[in-house]
């Protein structure tokens, strides 16, 4: 029973790293969005956009803890921004790349040659989704526990 108890602390453990460097790598990401696509040419509410959804999913992550609500709400919000990024750049790779017609032929190139990339967008996904799906679990437990009103 005592090895089963330390496997649980160790699985806390390693969520609480999961959301802890979810929500900085975008709170990063929103802030440095914010300068550097506008600085690029592309278009400033759309990088004032993008820098406000990871901003606010970030600290909706972190927010969990006092609230499991804002939890899933920036789980959701760090979902649509990681998939937000990720077409973002599969239409950069159509516009830069001469020889690409489609986003689909632009998709085989990036996991062609961007397979490090691949890798740590299918990570930032599954840790929204887990952020996400434990704020709802604790959202429930919180509900069940509570009493009856009066």
């Amino acid at each position: 029973m005592e090895k089963f108890l330390k496997l649980l602390k160790i699985e806390t453990l390693g969520g609480l790293i999961i959301r802890f460097s979810l929500a900085g790598l975008l709170l990063f990401g929103g802030f440095s969005k914010f300068t550097l696509i506008g600085a690029e040419g592309y278009s400033l509410q759309g990088a004032i956009l993008m820098a406000a959804i990871e901003t606010i999913s970030s600290f909706g992550i972190l927010y969990h803890f006092k609230n499991p609500i804002m939890g899933i709400i920036g789980g959701l919000l760090a979902l649509v921004s990681v998939i937000i990024r990720f077409v973002f750049t599969l239409y950069w790779l159509r516009t830069e790349i001469g020889s690409i017609n489609s986003l689909f032929e632009s998709f085989n190139i990036m996991t062609l040659v961007f397979n490090n990339g691949m890798f740590h967008i299918f990570l930032l996904i599954g840790a929204s989704i887990y952020c996400t799906g434990n704020s709802y679990k604790h959202y429930i437990t919180n509900r069940l526990t509570q009493p009856w009103p009066k």
